[in-house]
């Protein structure tokens, strides 16, 4: 049994070769929620969601962060409320000194 392995004993596997410029896609907001909604809506993996558009999980997985920590922002913004404070500077708890 010949174990040497070469270009010619072995065949021809697969190939890819990137062209162009090698640079990094921007995405869209609305594009990345869209895609994050994905993974609850087709009921996919992360990882098969993330196949399907050309991404790594990794970054899927900080869209998704990103998503949840702007709504909790939001959501805390929209229920904080002020409430005025009023002092009496007359009351007699204003004007009591404290003995040592």
């Amino acid at each position: 049994m010949d174990t040497d392995h070469s270009a010619i004993t072995e065949p021809f596997r697969r190939l890819e070769v990137f062209t162009g410029v090698g640079r990094r896609r921007t995405w869209r907001d609305e594009d990345k929620a869209r895609i994050v909604d994905e993974i609850g809506t087709s009921g996919d993996s992360v990882c098969a969601v993330a196949r399907r558009h050309g991404l790594s999980p990794q970054q899927l997985f900080g869209w998704r962060r990103q998503l949840r920590e702007s709504e909790a922002g939001r959501s805390g913004a929209d229920g904080l409320q002020f409430v005025p404070a009023v002092v009496d500077v007359g009351s007699p708890l204003g004007s009591r000194r404290v003995h040592q």
